[in-house]
């Protein structure tokens, strides 16, 4: 393992920026020999988002990518990988591929838009840039006119001024320049070299996650297909291929027909830490930084991911709270949520909105540490995520884009078991589901992406879940005990806690966050407040009515209806035993005592 560098490399994706201003960089250069070595054309690469894939396909280009003055010249190469792995240990790599390949490399990370022509605007605009960089072959002595027309007229369309794709005629006409650009400009640059194009597509399934929010889903699929198989497809071209995304959508629904194709995601062992920081060149980093005494405070936060065996960290989250660390105190700053704000969190809300109440139980397992078995979805199409979606789907959308990660006592689950990566490097991926696997939230940083969304999901800015709290405290007020059983068995269906559901104080947290709302100068809440000869679990004042409302929980060891009555007499017992009611007799006129009785998902409350 080789780190190199002094500046800490914060939202640095560009490989030669971050080597020529001598930002720290973790040398992940041995993975070269397999990605260029294997048998494989087309690699799809599947990590979570800032997990570092932009930078990693920038390196990947650099080490590739000829110089098109001079492709004899190899000096930008030797500048900016000296000293680093593949330089200074495999040579015999460096003669084979090292600046030797025009290359093609494109990211979708930052397209876009609210419509089809906002994110058909994007993707001109990357080919804008892409057909600039090579515009020295419109000069070309090489190629022959009507190429050389052609890309001068590609130029000319991409430009913004051109475009206007409100006409109907202009946007079938930037349809077709952007299906065919990537595979246009690969004839030219074989033609101008006399060899193959690398191609690399950094986050291919951000146009299609926008789209589907957005609601023009089946044109940008249509799109996204039809650029893949114009550029992958039977290609003479093509040497080789490598795509970065989030999500694993089967090979027959984007990349249809591309032969020699493989995905390698986080349950593959060839390249798993090749994305990422691993827990040692975490502790090298900390190490060469001073701050050994903060590493287990950053395991805590951004440890977990298991990329099949390999124990990873998200580095976006380790960089920033290092750098931080650095600019405040080191000895005492405390490890922050970076992942939740750098991206957008439409999934999360939605999971945490399923009207399955089973299905919210098993996320509430996992935000209290717990791992859950599912069964991983193989997508024929980028998941349309709604609250009907079944919690396999959540769980496996979750588990490619870093909410979850493969519980490592769980990896024999995972219907892969051990075997010659070279020899079955190539398979075809028609199967819509996989075997079993055992799922867990990774690590502090992404259980506090959950509480905070409970936060808000269940909190006053929540205008439903308010109304019900408000259903609940009248009716408790009103010693309408049906209602109140209704209305607390419908919030439970929804509600999630960062409390364990295994312990009573999972149920007084929920009570009281939920009546907490709903306080005002006349009507009061008091929990666990000592009266009598005990304590009562909380009581509810209305000072306009002069009512009072008792309640006393307990958590029934099953859900069977004698067991559950049982317990809710033990509760009401327990309030006439202990004389919960003395001190709010001379007050207040009626007093309502409630006995509530709660399994997983289930409440009962009698009326005493």
């Amino acid at each position: 393992m080789s780190i190199s560098g002094e500046n800490l490399p914060v939202g640095i994706s560009d490989f030669e920026k971050l080597r020529s201003q001598n930002a720290r960089y973790v040398d992940k250069t041995s993975f070269l020999r397999p990605l260029l070595k294997s048998a494989v054309e087309v690699s799809l690469l599947l990590r979570p988002r800032r997990f570092g894939k932009t930078l990693s396909m920038s390196m990947l280009a650099t080490f590739m990518e000829m110089n098109y003055q001079d492709p004899e010249d190899l000096s930008r190469q030797e500048r900016l990988f000296k000293g680093l792995h593949v330089y200074d240990n495999d040579q015999e790599l460096c003669r084979q591929f090292m600046g030797r390949y025009p290359v093609i490399s494109v990211s979708l990370k930052d397209v876009d838009g609210k419509t089809e022509i906002d994110a058909l605007n994007c993707l001109l605009d990357i080919l804008f840039e892409l057909y600039k960089k090579f515009g020295f072959l419109a000069n070309s002595q090489k190629l022959d006119q009507t190429t050389k027309k052609g890309f001068a007229e590609r130029i000319e369309f991409c430009q913004r001024i051109n475009r206007e794709l409100t006409k109907p005629e202009n946007k079938e006409t930037a349809k077709n320049v952007i299906r065919t650009s990537l595979a246009f400009l690969m004839s030219a640059l074989v033609e101008e070299y006399g060899r193959p194009v690398a191609v690399l597509v950094d986050e291919y399934d951000v146009p299609l996650q926008k789209a589907t929010v957005n609601g023009y889903y089946p044109e940008m699929l249509e799109l996204v297909r039809s650029v893949m198989s114009s550029t992958f497809k039977d290609n003479p071209h093509l040497f080789k291929g490598y795509v970065t995304g989030c999500l694993r959508i089967t090979h027959q629904s984007i990349f249809t027909g591309v032969n020699n194709f493989k995905t390698f995601g986080t349950n593959d062992r060839i390249y798993s830490g090749f994305i990422g920081l691993t827990l040692e060149e975490t502790r090298q980093l900390f190490q060469d930084y001073g701050l050994e005494n903060r590493l287990q405070d950053a395991v805590d936060w951004y440890d977990g991911y298991n990329f099949r065996g390999t124990d990873m960290l998200c580095p976006w989250s380790v960089l920033n709270f290092m750098k931080d660390a650095l600019e405040d105190d080191p000895a005492t700053f405390m490890p922050q949520n970076y992942w939740a704000n750098s991206s957008g969190n439409d999934i999360l809300e939605i999971c945490m909105k399923h009207p399955d109440e089973t299905d919210t139980m098993r996320l509430q397992h996992l935000m209290e540490g717990k791992s859950l078995e599912i069964s991983l979805m193989e997508f024929a199409s980028y998941p349309r995520i709604s609250g009907e979606s079944s919690f396999d789907v959540f769980g496996t959308m979750m588990l490619h884009t870093g909410y979850f990660t493969v519980n490592k006592d769980g990896e024999e689950k995972a219907g892969d078991e051990e075997k010659d990566e070279t020899k079955d490097e190539i398979q075809n991926e028609t199967s819509s589901v996989s075997a079993k696997t055992l799922i867990r939230i990774p690590n502090r940083e992404v259980r506090q992406c959950f509480a905070d969304k409970a936060g808000e999901l269940f909190s006053r800015n929540n205008s439903q879940w308010l109304r019900q709290a408000l259903d609940l405290r009248d009716a408790l007020l009103a010693g309408d005990s049906q209602k109140a059983e209704d209305t607390v068995n419908e919030m439970l269906k929804f509600f999630i806690s960062i409390k364990d559901s295994a312990y009573e104080s999972f149920y007084h947290g929920f009570l009281a966050g939920t009546l907490g709302m709903t306080v005002t100068s006349k009507i009061k809440l008091q929990s666990n407040r000592e009266s009598g000869n005990g304590f009562a679990d909380m009581v509810i004042t209305d000072n306009r009515s002069l009512t009072a409302a008792i309640l006393e929980m307990k958590k029934s060891p099953s859900d069977g209806p004698m067991s559950m009555r049982r317990i809710c007499d033990e509760a009401l017992e327990q309030i006439d035993d202990t004389k919960y009611d003395q001190e709010f007799k001379a007050t207040y006129g009626t007093i309502h005592k409630y006995g509530l009785a709660f399994h997983c998902k289930d409440c009962r409350i009698a009326k005493g």
